[in-house]
């Protein structure tokens, strides 16, 4: 009988639950009645995000530069906007500043490259709009977000703007380079866990651990951490 409520003990344990890694260092955490109320300490939770998985620091922070022109003449408006992007190329040279361009992989931003950009349309009617988003390392001239707005603030109103033309700039992400590279150390994490919570129900008992061949997945787990996961579970039983 008591081995019967052992195996009960031991069903498949589903690993969907976020980790709250920003909490790590704190000692005392608040617990409420709603799942909702949980506070900064784990400002980036979310529901499908893994419960294992590997927290490395980022390479990057990336800050989203929107470069917008609105005169009626649509030709007019590009020719202002690329304007704009050469002369923030050059600036951003002078300062130190990477730029870089793309919605996913990101390329540098160059003379050369310029010419690839979208030109897409801002948020008011009749508007000419380019996203640029300026890359620096994490931990060398900056190691918090705070740094990053005020530094890139201070670059842009540097640019020259030319008649119905303005910058603006949105929240601070982070990027790494080749998170597939972590793919190894991620699927190792995942098995140094599972082993652990299998020797907790003895030396009879071992483990199976499903869906390693998902997709790897990374999420922003704090100011300049990133969370690599694979969604998995796994199944402990007797050997």
């Amino acid at each position: 009988m008591l081995e019967k409520r052992w195996l009960q003990a031991a069903a498949v344990l589903a690993l969907y639950m976020p980790a709250p890694l920003a909490a790590q260092s704190e000692k005392l955490i608040v617990v409420t009645g709603s799942r909702n109320e949980r506070g900064s300490y784990d400002d980036y939770y979310d529901e499908q995000q893994s419960a294992i998985g590997l927290t490395c620091k980022a390479d990057n922070f990336v800050k989203p530069i929107y470069i917008n022109s609105d005169p009626r003449d649509p030709e007019f408006r590009r020719a202002i906007v690329t304007a704009m992007l050469q002369e923030t190329i050059r600036l951003a040279a002078k300062e130190g500043i990477a730029l870089v361009a793309g919605d996913y992989r990101l390329v540098p931003l160059t003379e050369q490259t310029l010419k690839n950009l979208s030109f897409g349309t801002g948020t008011r009617p009749d508007t000419t709009r380019v996203k640029i988003l300026a890359r620096l390392s994490v931990g060398e001239r900056f190691a918090r977000v705070g740094e990053v707005d005020t530094a890139i603030a201070a670059f842009v109103k540097t640019v020259p703007v030319s008649g119905r033309s303005y910058i603006e700039t949105a929240r601070t992400d982070l990027a790494i380079n080749n998170p597939q590279a972590y793919r190894g150390a991620v699927v190792k994490a995942i098995a140094d866990e599972a082993k652990r919570y299998a020797a907790m129900f003895g030396n009879d008992y071992g483990v199976e651990i499903r869906g390693l061949d998902s997709e790897l997945f990374f999420k922003q787990a704090s100011e300049t951490e990133v969370f690599l996961y694979i969604a998995h579970t796994f199944v402990i039983r007797p050997n």
